[in-house]
């Protein structure tokens, strides 16, 4: 096997939602939670003790910056692990080791969209006035359209009829102040973000 089919794939610091890097044989693309801050060209340089990535460009970029918050100085490989080393202007260096992983943006789950079709129509809050309005892969809530798809635990003890509803976009962590929402099957199950109070529990049933 080739180093660069050895590095194809996805690499994540165990435990940590933080930095993934993911890289096939032309391009390298670098998340922070989950949200890409730079992509580019790469070479593998044979070393003494492994391969360095000779990356094209190095800033780390937020999308819709003007300016990079830090940069790459050194990405190397050895021994089935990658380790990243950044510059910030303020903090200075920092290293992190990312480890191969399976995981997806999602996070270890798969996309169960076929389940999309028991949620069509709308949600009602049972002890409240929220209500949520699904419409093929979109979910209408507070006045916003938000593209969704739906989730299940690789986890082998999960539940078979235990699915999230998330934003479709993988850095997106929250439903405008509301949490991932559950599905059972029979109701959606979420909470909304105070401040400085207990969330808000909430329970919908779909509206017949």
């Amino acid at each position: 096997m080739g180093i660069y089919s050895e590095l194809t794939g996805a690499w994540e610091e165990r435990g940590i939602i933080g930095i993934r890097i993911e890289i096939n044989r032309r391009k390298l693309t670098v998340l922070w939670r989950n949200s890409p801050v730079l992509r580019t060209k790469y070479k593998a340089v044979k070393t003494e003790n492994g391969y360095e990535l000779a990356l094209e460009e190095r800033g780390l970029r937020y999308e819709g910056s003007d300016s990079d918050y830090a940069s790459v100085t050194r990405l190397s490989y050895a021994e089935g692990r990658l380790t990243f080393e950044e510059l910030f202007p303020i903090t200075g260096p920092s290293t992190t080791v990312l480890t191969s992983t399976e995981n997806s943006r999602y996070g270890d789950y798969t996309v169960c969209d076929n389940v999309l079709k028991e949620l069509q129509g709308k949600w009602k809050e049972v002890y409240g006035s929220f209500e949520l309005v699904f419409e093929k892969d979109t979910l209408y809530l507070f006045g916003r359209t938000i593209k969704i798809h739906v989730l299940h635990s690789n986890y082998e003890r999960a539940p078979e009829r235990e699915f999230l509803i998330v934003d479709a976009d993988p850095s997106k962590y929250e439903l405008y102040g509301m949490t991932r929402i559950t599905y059972d099957g029979d109701t959606l199950r979420s909470s909304m973000i105070i401040c400085d109070a207990p969330p808000h529990e909430m329970i919908f049933i779909k509206e017949r």
